[in-house]
Formats: C-alpha cells, structure tokens, sequence
C-alpha cells in the first residue's frame, strides 16, 4: 500500500491514527499476517515513532481492544442514563450489548481478534482486557439490578455480589466459543456448534435465577449468533513473506 506524506502530529493524533491502522489491517489480513511494517507503511510512521507509543505488536492489539471497550462502555453510559425504561429493560439492553457490538462491527475480524487474544502468549493481555470491562460495567450493572430489586422485579440479597457473578457468567461461553472457531470446517463443527448453543442457553438461564427471574426471560440478543459464527472463515496459514 502507497504511503502518505509524513507529516508531524500530537501525540495523542499520532497514536490514535496508529490504532486505526491497526485495526484496519487485524481485521483485513489477520493479526498473524499483519507485521509492524505493514503498520508503519499505512501510518507512514517511523519505527522510532510506532515505538515511542507502544512496545509490540501485542500491545498495540491490546491497544486496538481496549478503544473497542471504550465504544462498549460509551453505550453503557447511554443505558446508565435511562431513567425512564424499567429494570428489565434496562438489563435487556445491557446484556444485549456485546451482541449488538459483534454483529454491527465486522463480525469475521473480531472472531479473529478473539482467537488471537486468547492464544497463550496473550493470557495476561487478556486478562487486563477483561478485568478493564468487568470494572467500566459493574456500577451500571449495580443500578440496574438494584433498581429492579426496588421495583421488585430482581430477587437479590446482595446487589453488589449478583453483579459480580453476572458480569463472571458474561466470560463463561469463551471457552465452547474458541472450541467452535477452532472446530470451524472440521468434522467436530457440528458438536462443537451444539455445545456453543448450549453454553449460551446454560448462561442466560442461570443469569435469570440469579435474579429470580422466571427461566427464559433473559437470552444473547443474537438468535443466529452460532450458525453466524460457525459459517466464518478459518485464517489462511502466515504468509512467509
């Protein structure tokens, strides 16, 4: 790709132009495919100046993360600020956030991001990822449940603890996820797939005694969410050039 004049820009301009190419090519080539040249060469950025904000091409994923989460927590903000819908429409609209997310914002690259991100190497990048949105989340689900507690739709003894092991249940399907991406195109799809529709269904009903809610209420938001998932595309192996 032909690069751009070189031109100087604040800091911030500079590494926020960085992330925007970065995640143009994660999501265009792969995260594996993609090299820290391509970057520099979109950005037209030197290596001095791609290091002066970030250490890796790991971090910068992160980085590329942790501006998705901003747009997550900028649509939490709009649900927090909802005085006017019930406790149950409030929680639909917060549990359906993350679908909403996935299925607006190039679904095929963020089933990519997610495999990377959760490769060994990237356990503690993904763990600061999850412990960043678990702490952007929890005050707005604590005045959702205890707003449904005074109207006396949740039935909950300790709102602040329903919301830990809400926002916990929210990570449980990661695991039959990255099994179904993995099975993708493989003779296990089929049951991968099942025990990915499973793990959300085993969620969401759980998600509604926790709140003494009869079964059902609660769901992903996503209804196609597993044949949408199972029908994207495997990576092609790293190019060697």
């Amino acid at each position: 790709m032909k690069s751009t004049k070189r031109k100087n820009m604040p800091p911030e301009e500079r590494r926020a132009q960085l992330l925007g190419c970065a995640q143009m090519l994660f999501f265009s080539k792969g995260f594996e495919d993609t090299t820290i040249q391509d970057v520099l060469d979109m950005a037209s950025v030197s290596k001095g100046g791609f290091y002066h904000h970030f250490k890796s091409k790991d971090e910068l994923l992160f980085g590329v993360l942790d501006g998705m989460a901003e747009g997550v927590f900028s649509q939490m903000a709009v649900v927090a600020s909802d005085g006017t819908s019930s406790a149950l429409d409030l929680l639909h609209s917060f549990i359906h956030l993350r679908a909403n997310y996935l299925r607006e914002h190039d679904y095929p690259g963020q089933v990519e991001f997610f495999r990377v991100m959760n490769q060994d190497k990237n356990m503690v990048l993904l763990e600061q990822f999850k412990r960043r949105v678990r702490t952007g989340a929890m005050p707005v689900l604590v005045r959702i449940i205890q707003k449904g507690c005074d109207e006396g739709t949740f039935t909950v003894a300790d709102v602040d603890t329903a919301a830990e092991l809400i926002l916990f249940l929210s990570t449980f399907i990661d695991l039959a996820l990255l099994r179904a991406i993995e099975a993708r195109g493989t003779e296990t799809a089929d049951h991968a797939a099942e025990k990915l529709q499973a793990a959300i269904d085993m969620q969401f009903l759980t998600l509604d005694r926790v709140l003494g809610l009869p079964d059902g209420t609660t769901n992903f938001g996503w209804p196609e969410a597993v044949d949408v998932t199972m029908a994207t595309q495997p990576p092609l192996p790293p190019s060697s050039n």
